[in-house]
């Protein structure tokens, strides 16, 4: 080996890039970074590498880092957190390989064909050195070239130290070493939505860039204010295991499936980012996202969408693509399979690498009703808007057999549809279809805004919040109702603002005879006031 580590003793990840781009910057992990004044060469390279190096050293433990000069050659490096940065090979016998970059054909083929003809592995040259040792040599001779030092033992050494461990991106998921304390209790600083009080069985601060997730089991996750992914305890609040999430990332924790396992996914805009929840372990995986993709989770399953007719699933941990029928739009996916509608109606289920079949279409619920809009519910139901004078439906269908489950109708027209979905719920604008009784009912002027819990959150026109369910609708008399992201151990989930940080909460269910919030009325309570103001 080139190196005084075993290779095979370095997690896979993280594994940052750092790319020069032979214009004043450097790219560290997709990051762009403007290298310090009259840097270039051989001091931009060391710059560039003791950067990473600054930034992952307080993992405690050596990663993988590929270096990319301007030209696209690649070196494959271990960096260690005092800095020092040893070569893997540019090319092994067998088990990991260092990568160059591809070269044009002739170029390959006049500078890496063996002279004489073809050697068989571990043939010897001229000098007695085996073909193997000159690659070796060659992973040694690329890193010193790259950061312009002179390499001896294969090892070279950079000051260490700084970095954030807890910004490290996607680090190891481990569990507590200790019995973890569990967060303190609180009172929510908002009102409490309808059947649960504001005083919350534990309260931790929370990223205010990335946006906590509850499963429908209950599962949460979360990423606290030091950046750090955890799954917590819903009853307690105690932390179940964690690991550290991309600097970049932003957005919403996610639950989803691929490959078949549970997960929870983040998304840097450039790659995806998931951990699997269940069992004892809970490896870490990403793809890279193409330039042109957008990901949504409408279905189980995470969905790319692309252009040019085209969408993409994650199947064996690698995106691949799934041709479109001409003018459709892929809606949701499940593992594979991503459901595809076009305007007239049509929809597909389809795979990648599989020709379409002749699809389902929608039957329209009334005569000379004209379709109008095809929405996604999920990766089981999908949403067709009739209308015809002044008057709307909207049809749930079963997405496997085209069956309708479920229509509402309108009597005037309700504008802009948003579609949420709790259990067998699906609100569409103000009208609310219940897909397993096959009934509905208009609730007049709401627009549904999030779903939890087998409920589903909606607000009217005079900014009042109301939960609907498949009983009676409940109003809630006031405006800024903390709105739940699920239940986990019989407590709500709610986020708040506190003091200038965000907090996640658990509230406890309400029992007769608590004591609830005052409902939003006409009168008033004055603060006190400093002294010498108030007066004139």
């Amino acid at each position: 080996m080139t190196t005084g580590t075993d290779p095979s003793t370095v997690p896979d990840w993280p594994a940052p890039v750092v790319r020069l781009t032979g214009q004043g910057t450097v790219e560290v992990d997709g990051a762009v970074l403007p290298l310090p004044p009259g840097l270039d060469g051989a001091d931009a390279r060391q710059w560039a590498v003791k950067n990473v190096a600054e930034r992952y050293a307080r993992l405690g433990r050596a990663i993988r880092v590929t270096a990319v000069e301007a030209d696209g050659t690649s070196f494959p490096l271990i960096v260690h957190p005092d800095g020092t940065v040893e070569a893997l090979a540019v090319e092994t016998a067998g088990g990991r390989r260092g990568k160059r970059r591809p070269r044009p054909a002739a170029a390959t083929a006049k500078s890496d064909a063996p002279r004489g003809g073809k050697s068989a592995p571990g043939a010897k040259g001229a000098n007695g050195r085996s073909q193997e040792g000159k690659s070796q040599a060659k992973g040694l001779i690329a890193m010193g070239a790259f950061l312009g030092v002179i390499v001896l033992g294969g090892v070279v050494v950079f000051s260490g130290g700084g970095g954030d461990p807890d910004t490290a991106p996607h680090s190891a998921a481990t569990t507590p070493s200790a019995k973890p304390t569990p967060p303190p209790p609180a009172n929510l600083p908002r009102p409490a939505p309808d059947g649960w009080t504001t005083r919350a069985a534990w309260a931790l601060k929370i990223s205010g860039q990335i946006g906590p997730a509850v499963d429908e089991d209950g599962t949460i996750a979360a990423v606290t204010d030091k950046g750090q992914l955890v799954v917590l305890d819903g009853a307690s609040g105690v932390t179940k295991w964690s690991a550290g999430v991309p600097n970049d990332a932003s957005g919403s924790l996610v639950f989803t499936r691929i490959d078949g396992q549970r997960v929870v996914a983040v998304s840097t805009g450039q790659a995806l980012h998931y951990w699997g929840i269940d069992g004892d372990e809970h490896p870490h995986h990403s793809v890279n996202i193409p330039n042109s993709g957008t990901v949504t989770f409408l279905g189980p399953s995470p969905l790319i969408s692309l252009r040019d007719a085209t969408a993409a699933v994650i199947a064996d941990g690698k995106v691949q693509n799934v041709d479109l029928p001409v003018r459709t739009t892929a809606l949701a996916a499940d593992q594979q399979t991503v459901l595809a509608a076009d305007p007239s109606g049509h929809w597909w289920r389809l795979a990648p690498g599989k020709q379409p079949d002749k699809g389902l279409e929608m039957k329209s619920p009334a005569d000379k009703a004209q379709l109008n809009t095809v929405l996604g519910v999920d990766g089981g139901r999908l949403v067709g808007v009739w209308k015809k004078d002044d008057t709307t439906w909207a049809t749930a269908y079963d997405a496997a057999t085209g069956k309708p489950l479920a229509t509402g109708k309108a009597a005037k027209d309700p504008g802009t549809l948003t579609v949420r979905a709790a259990g067998p719920l699906v609100a569409v604008g103000p009208l609310l279809l219940d897909t397993q009784r096959g009934s509905s009912r208009e609730v007049t002027g709401a627009t549904p805004r999030s779903a939890a819990a087998g409920r589903i959150y909606a607000v009217d026109p005079q900014q009042r919040w109301h939960t609907l369910t498949t009983g009676a609708d409940v109003v809630m008399n006031s405006k800024d109702v903390a709105i739940p992201l699920g239940v986990s151990a019989k407590r709500a989930l709610v986020v708040a603002d506190k003091l200038g940080e965000k907090l996640l909460y658990a509230l406890s269910p309400s029992t007769n005879g608590e004591q609830q919030p005052a409902p939003d009325g006409s009168g008033q309570v004055a603060a006190p006031e400093p002294p010498n103001q108030g007066t004139s």
